[in-house]
């Protein structure tokens, strides 16, 4: 789970659309939130992944669902208040049902920092507080098919790149052409990219990137070499700003 912003507000959204499908809703039960400018927004405020978990939404067995975060028939009034609908994918959204963040909160990645609550210990989300554990045993965040087997297989891929990076920096030390110095340089910007914030799973890649002692080592002789440029580092703090603690 990362931050997440909600930085825009859809046309969708007027005053009077709310209120006028809010009572719709109310009178019949119709499904008013089925609509494609919902979906579409949401999915663009979370780079189409779940709010939760970080998934890609719309893949095989990621179906993209419109979750309410306070439950749509236990306060009726906000089931199509904006501020309450967030992007979520089956796994997360059935995990949670009907549960009541009123009377029991959990935390909401649009309005509080997750670093704040939980930390990542062998590919498992932990909570660093009662909140951030309530959170994780009511949306399942550490169900090992769905979510703590992919982390894993994507955590070994962001290792096993940065290990083939030392090895293109030794190469290009031994023979400093043109074109080692553009794999070596593309090979580390391409693990950047992988835990930036719109790539699966970015808060495991990115804590996976920054506890890495191979990592840290390319990085301090890439800029000892001036290989080391300005947008790696931009890439690089972003990164940063996105990881889970690893100890409560």
């Amino acid at each position: 789970m990362i931050k997440l912003e909600r930085n825009f507000t859809p046309l969708f959204f007027s005053p009077q659309n709310v209120s006028r499908l809010t009572e719709k809703f109310k009178s019949s039960g119709t499904h008013v939130w089925h609509h494609d400018d919902v979906k579409n927004s949401l999915m663009e405020l979370s780079d189409k992944k779940c709010a939760y978990c970080e998934v890609k939404l719309g893949e095989k067995s990621t179906y993209h669902e419109v979750e309410h975060f306070k439950d749509k028939n236990d306060y009726p009034d906000d089931v199509i208040e904006w501020n309450n609908l967030l992007p979520s994918c089956r796994h997360c959204n059935g995990s949670k049902g009907t549960h009541d963040v009123v009377e029991e909160p959990i935390v909401n990645p649009f309005e509080e920092l997750p670093a704040e609550f939980f930390y990542i210990k062998n590919f498992r989300m932990k909570g660093r507080n009662e909140k951030g554990i309530l959170t994780i045993d009511v949306l399942n965040l550490n169900d090992r098919e769905h979510l703590v087997k992919p982390r894993c297989e994507t955590g070994s891929i962001i290792a096993e790149k940065i290990e083939d990076s030392l090895t293109l920096f030794e190469g290009y030390l031994l023979n400093p052409t043109s074109k080692n110095k553009r794999k070596l340089i593309g090979t580390v910007r391409g693990i950047l990219k992988e835990c930036q914030r719109s790539a699966i799973f970015s808060a495991v890649s990115a804590n996976v990137l920054h506890t890495s002692e191979d990592y840290l080592t390319l990085r301090d002789n890439m800029m000892a070499h001036k290989l080391w440029d300005e947008d790696m580092e931009n890439l690089h703090i972003m990164s940063s700003n996105i990881q889970l603690p690893t100890t409560a």
